[in-house]
C-alpha cells in the first residue's frame, strides 16, 4: 500500500498493526461478492455490511484529516464536525458496491500517506474527535488497527480471530484490564474474578462478549459495537 512504510517518530508497532489490519480488511472485503453487500454480515455484528464498510472508510478519512491538520499546524485539528461523521457513514453506506469499496481503498491510502509524511515532532500533537474529545495523534494507528481487524470479522465473509497477530490479541486482552499467563500453546487469563483458559483467540472472544469493543470515543461506532455471542472455531 502506498505510504505504508513506518512513519518517522510514530508508534512503530501500532502502525504495523494498522497497516496489516487494513490489508486484512481489504482482503476479506475482496472475497465478498457485490450482491452480498446488502446482506447482514456476521450474526454478532450490530450493523449490516454496508454500514461496517462505510464506517471503516469514513473513519480513515477523519483520522487522515486530523493528522493532516496537525502536520499543517492548522488552528483547528478535528476529525469531523459534530454530526458530520454519522452523516458521512449513512451516505457512504448507500453507495454502489464498487464505489463503497473504492471509498475504503482511497481513504486507506490517504491515511497511510498522512502518517508517513507526519514529522517526528508532530506525533506528540493532539486534535479532537467529532464529539469534541481530545484525540492524540499517536493514538490513531491503534484505533485504526483495532477497527480494521474487528471489522473484518463483522463482515462475516472469512475474517476470523484466529488470523489476529499475537501482538493484537495481547493488546485487546490488556484493554480489558486482564493479566495473561502463557502455558505452552494455551493461555490463562485472570479477568474480573474469573480464570479463562484456552487459545488467545478464544479468550479474546469470551472477554469481549457482552462488553464494548471500542473504549475510545473516536471509534464508538457502528463497526462492531459488541461481540456478544461470537462463536467460531479457535
Amino acid at each position: 500500500m502506498t505510504g505504508a512504510r513506518t512513519a518517522l517518530g510514530g508508534p512503530r508497532n501500532d502502525l504495523m498493526l494498522a497497516h496489516r489490519g487494513t490489508a486484512y480488511f481489504l482482503r476479506v472485503l475482496a472475497q465478498l461478492p457485490e450482491r452480498a453487500y446488502d446482506e447482514p454480515g456476521h450474526p454478532a455484528a450490530p450493523h449490516d455490511r454496508r454500514t461496517t464498510i462505510a464506517t471503516v472508510g469514513c473513519d480513515a478519512r477523519g483520522w487522515a484529516t486530523l493528522v493532516e491538520a496537525v502536520r499543517e499546524k492548522r488552528r483547528e485539528a478535528i476529525t469531523f464536525a459534530v454530526g458530520e461523521r454519522e452523516a458521512a457513514i449513512s451516505s457512504g453506506a448507500t453507495l454502489p458496491p464498487r464505489a463503497l469499496r473504492h471509498l475504503v481503498e482511497h481513504t486507506a491510502v490517504h491515511l497511510a500517506v498522512e502518517w508517513r509524511d507526519l514529522p517526528a515532532a508532530n506525533w506528540s500533537g493532539e486534535g479532537v474527535d467529532d464529539e469534541g474529545a481530545p484525540l492524540p495523534i499517536s493514538r490513531t494507528p491503534w484505533l485504526r488497527a483495532r477497527q480494521t481487524w474487528l471489522a473484518a470479522v463483522d463482515l462475516g465473509s472469512g475474517g476470523t480471530f484466529g488470523d489476529f497477530p499475537p501482538a493484537l490479541i495481547d493488546r485487546l486482552v490488556a484493554e480489558q484490564s486482564a493479566s495473561i499467563n502463557r502455558r505452552g500453546d494455551d493461555h490463562q487469563v485472570e479477568w474480573r474474578g474469573a480464570t479463562l483458559s484456552g487459545s488467545p483467540a478464544s479468550i479474546v472472544r469470551r472477554m469481549l462478549r457482552g462488553s464494548s469493543r471500542h473504549q475510545d470515543k473516536p471509534t464508538t461506532s457502528p463497526v462492531g459495537a459488541h461481540l456478544s455471542s461470537v462463536e467460531e472455531p479457535s
